[in-house]
């Protein structure tokens, strides 16, 4: 099964992987791109039946968006995951840690829609709304959805303006059961992982709630970082400290 990835080569450079989120593609990285593509090899993915990525495994679960990852990603890379692609980064590394040097999530929660145990995370109502409301309008779904990601935060003008231009490169072909993964619970997959690790949440976050920044800590014991006034795309709306946030993390030696 084909997904379309890019190979940004940079011989001797450390190999990165990004992973985007729900309904986007690649393209929402070309900001980060254009920074980090002189320190690294960079590998950008569309997850399957998102983005120019048409093909989707069926049933559509993560331990198969893994596998089909597994065959398209370096063979040990640092993973930076947004959003959902963070949750699938914390599976892939939880099935092949030895090919992840290090982790880092952005705005992303390892169980995205609220339990009774994990009271941080999107409730219920909102997701149902969202699973409705793509059976009947996609494109309508997923602008709610980006206006949804940048409401109330710093910068979320220009960031909606990102979001909306990565939109306008592929309507993706499994919108629906892809947003299925949004209900895994990947918690103990994220307890039990052993190598380096950085979590970024946004102050502002109406999908991720800053209240999961704690949480996440609670369960790893590692690096975590909130943006005040950042919403859920920190990367874009708080680019300059977030680059030297994940520089540093990165450039850290490993323990």
């Amino acid at each position: 099964m084909n997904l379309y990835s890019e190979k940004l080569a940079n011989p001797g450079k450390p190999d990165l992987v990004l992973l985007h989120g729900w309904g986007m593609n690649s393209t929402i990285w070309q900001g980060l791109v254009n920074v980090l593509s002189d320190d690294y090899s960079l590998t950008l993915i569309d997850l399957p039946g998102l983005g120019r990525s048409v093909d989707y495994p069926e049933p559509y679960t993560a331990a198969a968006v893994v596998e089909l990852l597994a065959e398209h990603a370096p063979q040990k890379a640092i993973w930076l995951g947004w959003s959902m692609g963070g949750q699938l980064a914390v599976q892939f590394a939880s099935r092949f840690p030895d090919r992840v040097e290090k982790l880092v999530t952005v705005a992303s929660n390892p169980c995205f829609v609220r339990r009774t145990d994990w009271p941080c995370a999107m409730d219920e109502a909102t997701y149902s709304a969202f699973v409705n409301s793509l059976q009947t309008n996609v494109p309508k779904t997923l602008m709610r959805f980006a206006m949804l990601q940048t409401q109330g935060a710093e910068g979320g003008r220009e960031t909606l303006k990102q979001l909306k231009a990565a939109l306008q490169v592929a309507q993706p072909s499994a919108p629906l059961v892809s947003l299925g993964l949004l209900r895994d619970d990947a918690r103990p997959m994220l307890q039990n992982l052993n190598m380096p690790l950085l979590q970024l949440f946004g102050e502002k976050d109406l999908l991720v709630p800053v209240a999961a920044a704690q949480a996440c800590t609670e369960i790893t014991g590692q690096n975590t970082i909130v943006y005040p006034g950042a919403g859920h795309l920190p990367f874009i709306s708080h680019q300059a400290r977030f680059v030297s946030d994940l520089q540093t993390f990165l450039q850290e030696a490993s323990v």
